[in-house]
């Protein structure tokens, strides 16, 4: 009984996860094909703000997942030591990168004068470094999802990671590669 309720909370938690990575993908090509700096605000408002459920989240996935390997896994196990490594990653991109990023763009849409967001604004929005590390997370979630019920060996956990990672990278450019910054913040809008 009291595995399973330790594996409910550990699902609780990367469900969490997958929310708020839904909710920051959400605000970010909202962002990006804003037409006014009110929106820009808004989003990027939500944005930071889902910041929050990231560390609650990764507590409910870490501590029950401890006792989970501590009780039957073992450390032994290829695809939970590769999990928690991309975890913790994946972990440290979120304040250190995204937050911080995420900070700047409100703090610049709440200096905006003009009812249309500026270039500088939206190039702040556009910031690659943000889009890769966003794209990257959330991949690197699901290639943990994805190990945790098909359970690899080393070899196939470090393929699905690198190949997470990669799909992660490509998407961002993907998503920046379908918008187009113009001579003015209004003519940004998907291709």
């Amino acid at each position: 009984m009291l595995y399973n309720v330790v594996l409910f909370l550990h699902i609780l938690g990367a469900v969490i996860m997958f929310m708020a990575i839904a909710i920051l993908a959400l605000s970010m090509l909202s962002m990006l094909s804003s037409k006014d700096t009110e929106n820009v605000k808004r989003w990027s408002g939500l944005a930071v703000k889902t910041d929050v459920l990231f560390p609650m989240s990764t507590l409910l996935i870490v501590v029950p997942a401890l006792y989970l390997v501590f009780s039957t896994w073992g450390w032994g196990t290829a695809w939970i030591n590769v999990s928690l490594a991309a975890l913790l990653g994946a972990s440290f991109l979120g304040p250190v990168i995204n937050l911080r990023r995420l900070k700047g763009i409100l703090a610049a849409a709440e200096a905006e004068t003009d009812a249309m967001p500026s270039i500088g604004l939206m190039n702040k929005v556009r910031d690659r470094v943000l889009w890769n590390s966003v794209s990257v997370m959330a991949m690197l979630a699901v290639g943990i999802l994805f190990l945790m019920a098909v359970k690899l060996a080393l070899f196939g956990s470090l393929i699905t990671m690198a190949l997470a990672v990669a799909i992660g990278f490509g998407l961002a450019q993907f998503v920046l590669g379908k918008t187009r910054p113009e001579t003015s913040a209004d003519t940004v809008s998907f291709r």
